[in-house]
């Protein structure tokens, strides 16, 4: 009779170091995943510095007003800063930007459901995403100066035409890729609709769509300051149109540095967490 019970104790200590394992292995993981962070951060560290290193190489022969080097826009960076109408113009673009890409994201994201579930949908709209994908942001700029006159609704509208397009075919994507045998799966084992939508397809559907949404959000940046300089005098873009004016070529780096940075931000604040928490928590365990 001993023998038996000492085989079932074993087996339910062997069931217990398994069930234990997971918990012995999560600081071991966050450990890994701090030493790769740390791994990474210093490699784009080490990118950085070689960029500008061949920045200052590369404007050592130039005059200023051709390229200057990092020290004289460090230097006109430090002047706009301290100024308020900088800050000013500067809550102006993000505010135009971030605007006009809620607008993309609602809009890109019904609309590409739709297109992703309804082959004759998707059709039906190839031509006008193609249209909207291929036109140069410029002519959207023109066209929204005609329509707006030249006021800030011109930026959130090119805005939102310009990556709306991006939105939509990476949901479209995402859509038609989901695994319906794992959302039969979900309804076998119990989970009604709307948990079967929350826990198995929303996470197959958000880390592509939000990948996208990161693109989007650096060329919703870019496109702001273009409409800005093209089609009004305030933000960032009339800034930079002041500075091209007067020739101070090293305040036009100093504006590019600042809207790098304010890109990196907002990943980091917005878009970051969001891809953390979708990375640990995946469909079968969200």
């Amino acid at each position: 009779m001993a023998a038996p019970a000492s085989g079932e104790d074993g087996r339910v200590g062997r069931g217990t170091a398994r069930r234990a394992s997971p918990r012995r292995n999560g600081p071991e993981r966050r450990r890994r995943s701090l030493l790769h962070k740390a791994e990474r951060a210093w490699w784009v560290f080490l990118g950085a510095c070689a960029c500008v290193a061949i920045w200052a190489y590369l404007a050592g022969g130039q005059q200023e007003y051709m390229l200057p080097g990092p020290d004289k826009t460090a230097r006109a960076l430090g002047s706009i800063l301290s100024t308020s109408d900088f800050w000013s113009a500067l809550g102006q673009t993000i505010g135009r930007a971030l605007t006009g890409l809620a607008i993309a994201i609602v809009g890109g994201v019904a609309w590409g459901s739709a297109i992703g579930k309804s082959l004759h949908l998707d059709w039906l709209c190839r031509s006008l995403l193609q249209i909207l994908l291929s036109t140069p942001a410029v002519i959207f700029v023109i066209i929204g100066i005609v329509w707006f006159e030249g006021n800030s609704a011109v930026v959130v509208f090119v805005v939102a035409i310009v990556t709306t397009p991006l939105l939509t075919t990476a949901t479209a994507s995402a859509v038609r890729a989901i695994d319906t045998d794992l959302v039969e799966m979900a309804r076998i084992f119990g989970l009604g609709r709307m948990k079967t939508a929350w826990r198995v397809t929303f996470p197959m559907v958000a880390v592509p769509v939000l990948a996208a949404a990161t693109v989007a959000l650096g060329q919703s940046i870019r496109v702001s300051v273009m409409a800005e300089l093209l089609s009004t005098a305030s933000g960032m873009g009339g800034a930079i149109r002041l500075a091209q004016i007067n020739i101070e070529t090293p305040q036009i780096f100093a504006y590019a540095v600042v809207m790098t940075a304010v890109t990196f931000t907002l990943e980091a604040v917005f878009v970051a967490p969001i891809r953390g928490r979708l990375q640990a928590h995946p469909v079968a365990g969200a």
